[in-house]
């Protein structure tokens, strides 16, 4: 009976334990928990290049280790997040040998704080550094990698039962571009967008001064005015590229409409300033279904107006769609995107721009939690893009991705 008695006690202390939630990952710093990683990437790319010839895309399977740490502190006075990656690409040349020549480090650091968050005035300081080939400038095709960096600071005022908030900001970007690839005979001589020798021409500094305001009619929803200006200048010769200073003011709604709809609303419009004397209107368009805490679906339209190298400004119409399902308790995720783009680049007053760009983009693929630590990921991604500059291959062009990761996080 005894005996009886004690197995049972036995049982229910280890099934009690097994319910127990697992200790949390990452080491204890201060108030905050340092996280580690190391991911793994083996991809095939369509189009790394144009090595077999004028015109004809390379493919290549390339493979990416990548180490990097992650930093997060959160309380009601104060937010620290930090993260830093940095990985070496690994052109494996089985399918296109010249593309090895393309192997190289690249890195990402993301910052975000906020300070005295419950007070009527905060403060808020960030940066974000990425150093890739995937480039902040639409003008320029592939075979340019960029190192791009933004540094912001803001003080949010909330004042008496936090309903209104009122936001200045400054953001300072800066870009600078190097060549990936040689012997593009289909670029124009002289253009800096696709010339591997000038694309440093394109390196630019941008100002963006913004004033924003909330005010919350109901628990989760509100009132949204948002006002910014652009400075952009470069560092090459004037004649390189036209400066842009762009004023935008948007005014909307943002935020619940019921508990399973969500809405933004924005209309205003934009005008530059400087050399291309452009206005244009802008805004913003969405609708999101939160079907339960892991699983959304949101569609949208949004129209903006911007500075770019050569053409002075441009205007980017885009339509997208996002959607995330979730599955066995969120160990299962299908997280999909698709986007189309239509850039219109302006140019100066007077004249009329011979470039558009039309592109189109789609990604999706699972995420599974095998453990804690582990997580295995695989993505297919299709971008297509077409210019009115037909005879430039950099900018027009088809590329199918297929990617799987294995993630070890701790």
């Amino acid at each position: 009976m005894r005996s009886g008695a004690l197995l049972m006690l036995v049982a229910l202390s280890a099934a009690s334990a097994f319910a127990q939630a697992p200790a949390p990952l990452g080491f204890k710093v201060g108030d905050g928990r340092l996280h580690l990683l190391a991911e793994v990437d083996s991809r095939f790319d369509s189009l790394v290049g144009y090595f077999e010839g004028q015109g004809v895309p390379s493919p290549e399977i390339v493979f990416t280790p990548r180490v990097g740490l992650s930093y997060g502190l959160e309380s009601p006075s104060t937010l620290v997040k930090f993260s830093a990656n940095a990985e070496y690409l690994i052109f494996s040349g089985l399918l296109s040998p010249a593309s090895r020549t393309l192997s190289r480090p690249q890195a990402m650091v993301g910052l975000e704080t906020s300070f005295n968050r419950d007070g009527a005035v905060s403060f808020d300081l960030g940066d974000t550094f990425t150093r890739s080939d995937r480039t902040q400038n639409p003008s320029a095709g592939i075979g340019v990698i960029s190192l791009f960096n933004a540094l912001y600071v803001a003080a949010p005022i909330h004042p008496g039962g936090r309903a209104l908030e009122i936001t200045p900001r400054i953001t300072w970007g800066v870009e600078f571009f190097e060549p990936l690839l040689t012997g593009l005979t289909t670029c124009p001589a002289g253009d800096i967008t696709c010339d591997p020798a000038l694309v440093s021409n394109m390196n630019y500094s941008n100002l963006n001064f913004a004033l924003g305001g909330r005010y919350k009619f109901l628990p989760k929803t509100a009132i949204v005015l948002d006002t910014n200006f652009d400075l952009r200048t470069y560092w090459a010769p004037t004649t390189a590229n036209l400066p842009a200073q762009i004023l935008r003011g948007r005014a909307g709604l943002a935020g619940l409409l019921t508990p399973r709809f969500s809405v933004t609303l924005l209309a205003g419009a934009a005008y530059d300033f400087a050399a291309t004397q452009r206005a244009a209107p802008i805004g913003q368009a969405e609708l999101m279904y939160l079907v339960g805490e892991s699983t959304s679906v949101a569609v949208g339209y949004v129209r903006d107006m911007m500075p770019v190298p050569v053409f002075g400004t441009f205007a980017d119409d885009r339509g997208y769609l996002n959607a995330r399902l979730g599955f066995m308790g969120d160990r299962l995720t299908l997280n999909g995107t698709a986007s189309v783009d239509y850039f219109t680049f302006f140019g100066p007053m007077g004249t009329v721009s011979q470039r558009s760009d039309l592109l189109i983009a789609f990604n999706a693929g699972p995420s599974f939690v095998v453990t804690s630590w582990f997580v295995v990921g695989a993505t297919y991604g299709l971008g297509y893009r077409t210019s009115t500059l037909s005879s430039q291959t950099g900018i027009n062009f088809v590329r199918h991705e297929a990617n799987l990761r294995l993630t070890f996080r701790y």
